[in-house]
C-alpha cells in the first residue's frame, strides 16, 4: 500500500485497464441513453457513479482483488445495458427467456455474488475470515445486505418513476431468490479460494 497515494485514485493506478474500460462504457452507455431517449438513463448513471465512488473510496484500504473488480465491472456494464437497451418496445432489464429466466435475475446472481465477495475482502481482517466457513458466512450475509439496499431502491423507483416495471412484490421476491443463488456461489468460492492480504 502506498501511504502517499490518493485514496480515490489508488484503485485506478493499480488497475488502470479495469478503471479505463469501466469509465469508457459508463460514458458510452450514458451517451447512448441520452441519444435514444432512454427514460432511465439518469437514474442508472447516478447508481453507477455511486457504486464506482464506493469502490474507489474504499479501494485504497481494502485493495480489492482483480477478480472482484472485474466481476463488479462486468455487473456494471450489464446494469447500464439493461437500463438503456430497448428490445421490441421493452427494456433489456424486462426481458425473460424460457418463460422464467429473466435478464434482471441473471444480473442479480452475478452482481450480488460479486458484491458479497467485495464485502468479504473488505472485512477479512476485521473478522479474521481468511477462508473456510467464516469467509462463506461473511460473503453470504454481505451479498444479502447489499441486495436489500438494492431492492429498496428498486421499490422506490417503482413508486416514483412512471413506467418502471421492476420493484413490485413479485419482482422483489424473484430478485431475492436470484440474490441467494449468487450469494451461495460466491460463498462457496470464498470458502475454497482464500486470498491473502494485501492484494496486488
Amino acid at each position: 500500500m502506498n501511504p502517499s497515494g490518493s485514496r480515490v485514485t489508488d484503485t485506478i493506478s493499480r488497475h488502470p485497464w479495469i478503471a479505463g474500460v469501466t469509465g469508457v462504457y459508463v460514458a458510452a452507455w450514458t451517451i447512448y441513453g441520452f441519444s435514444t431517449g432512454a427514460r432511465l438513463v439518469v437514474p442508472y448513471l447516478m447508481w453507477m457513479l455511486f457504486a464506482v465512488g464506493v469502490v474507489l473510496v474504499f479501494g485504497r484500504r481494502v485493495r480489492f482483488s482483480t477478480e472482484v473488480l472485474v466481476l463488479l465491472s462486468i455487473s456494471g456494464f450489464a446494469h447500464m445495458a439493461g437500463g438503456n437497451v430497448v428490445i421490441d418496445g421493452s427494456l433489456l432489464y424486462e426481458s425473460t427467456w424460457l418463460g422464467f429466466l429473466g435478464y434482471d435475475h441473471l444480473l442479480h446472481v452475478v452482481g450480488l455474488g460479486a458484491a458479497g465477495l467485495a464485502v468479504w475482502e473488505a472485512t477479512t481482517l476485521m473478522f479474521r475470515a481468511f477462508g473456510g466457513w467464516p469467509a462463506a458466512v461473511i460473503t453470504f450475509l454481505g451479498a444479502h445486505a447489499i441486495g436489500t439496499v438494492i431492492e429498496i431502491g428498486e421499490y422506490l423507483s417503482y413508486l416514483i418513476i412512471e413506467g418502471v416495471k421492476v420493484g413490485d412484490y413479485a419482482n422483489n421476491m424473484q430478485d431475492l431468490i436470484a440474490n441467494m443463488v449468487g450469494a451461495l456461489i460466491a460463498a462457496w468460492w470464498a470458502s475454497r479460494a482464500p486470498r491473502g492480504i494485501p492484494r496486488p
